[in-house]
């Protein structure tokens, strides 16, 4: 294998759910050796704790969950029980070994785990620890409780989401957690960066809602400076005529378009056979676009219900305008572009067997083997951790897993 960049790092990881996870992922595919923590009692939800949707062959099990598998390729599993004083040291002497720390437990359990940086700093001087939380670890919200859909809320998306004249509505409960987790790992290779020059710990506090709100500054900004508040508008943007979705032939297919410049409306109507459209006072301008935008388009769907969208697509993209089908999963499987990319691997499961999953979306020149194996059994290896990380003997290990230590 290629030496890949974070070789030789150790990351471990309490983080459960999709945000932290996909972080440590970017790691470990990487190089980063990523050491996932969890217990019997409180195994990571994504394994299994959704029901038998997304799992192999409907069958649920810790270990079988597409989610699980797409998030955790290639990492190591243990367990320990943390709600034990006995586990939390055990925690501490692993910690000690590592880099990075990463979790995402509420504020109250963080500190009852003893997962702080004040604490682990104690442990390991240069230890870089990352919180992440609804609301962030300081300020009046510091014990907030969240999920995506929450988040999202108290982030203020919801109300720019949804169409016109409806009630506010979020884009899906797991949106925020992959692009904070893209987030996550940019902070965590600044934070080691930081190390690696000043020989400095470091601990990260990342709020969700502040980093889905960082997302939507347009709306924050024109409140700001003009006191206008937005509201949905579906597809449509405030500039940009047309752009939207629009029906096409077959069973429920769409395709979304989006023309910016005059130029691309001129090559938009004479591609699709409507040159009148730039007759029509109608649609004249951008400016007489955006205020006829219903009859724009019904008349444009008119047109696409002709076609699939795949043709639609070719026709637009050979004069340089925006298109695109809207692909159902099973077309983002067969996708080939995708295919093409090597986007989806297959890893050689143990329980669940050969299954495509989804690879880390980019190719490096200069990195031709990313890291990819298979996502871990639940404590597969805690005979790797405890024994060759921690240098316990056998007799050691099976006394912490009688007595639920280990667990």
């Amino acid at each position: 294998m290629t030496n890949l960049p974070l070789e030789g790092i150790r990351v471990v990881d309490f983080g459960l759910i999709l945000a932290i996870p996909h972080a440590t992922q970017w790691l470990s595919t990487m190089g980063a050796e990523v050491i996932k923590v969890e217990s019997k009692s409180h195994p990571d939800l994504v394994r299994g704790g959704f029901g038998p949707q997304g799992s192999a062959d409907s069958i649920p099990g810790l270990n079988r969950t597409g989610m699980w598998n797409t998030l955790h390729y290639g990492k190591k599993s243990c367990s320990i029980n943390m709600t034990t004083e006995e586990g939390r040291n055990l925690a501490r002497k692993l910690i000690a070994t590592a880099d990075i720390v990463t979790e995402n437990y509420t504020t109250p359990v963080t500190k009852r785990f003893g997962l702080t940086f004040e604490e682990l700093s104690k442990v390991k001087s240069d230890i870089i620890i990352l919180h992440q939380s609804s609301a962030g670890r300081s300020g009046p919200l510091s014990d907030t409780v969240g999920w995506g859909p929450t988040n999202q809320a108290y982030a203020g998306l919801p109300v720019l989401t949804g169409y016109e004249g409806g009630m506010p509505q979020s884009i899906g409960g797991t949106w925020p957690d992959y692009m904070i987790g893209v987030a996550v790992a940019f902070m965590l290779l600044s934070a080691l960066h930081h190390r690696n020059r000043t020989g400095e710990g470091q601990s990260i506090d990342l709020s969700m809602c502040e980093m889905v709100t960082a997302m939507i500054p347009q709306a924050v900004f024109d409140f700001q400076m003009n006191g206008r508040l937005r509201s949905p508008t579906g597809n449509r943007d405030p500039m940009m005529s047309p752009h939207d979705v629009y029906r096409c032939a077959g069973d429920d297919t769409w395709i979304a378009i989006t023309v910016e410049t005059e130029d691309e409306w001129k090559a938009f109507c004479n591609v699709s056979g409507h040159t009148e459209w730039l007759r029509d006072d109608r649609f004249a301008d951008g400016y007489a676009r955006q205020n006829n935008l219903d009859e724009l388009d019904e008349a444009i769907t008119a047109w696409t219900r002709q076609y699939y969208p795949e043709e639609i697509m070719t026709k637009l993209q050979s004069v340089g305008i925006a298109a695109a089908p809207v692909l159902d999963s099973v077309e983002i499987l067969n996708n080939p572009q995708l295919r093409h990319r090597g986007f989806f691997i297959t890893p050689d499961h143990p329980e669940v067997g050969q299954r495509e999953v989804m690879s880390t979306p980019v190719l490096y020149s200069n990195i031709p083997d990313k890291r990819i194996g298979t996502a871990p059994l639940f404590d597969e290896h805690n005979d790797y951790v405890f024994g060759q990380v921690l240098g316990m003997s056998p007799q050691d290990i099976e006394s912490l897993i009688q007595s639920e230590i280990i667990f």
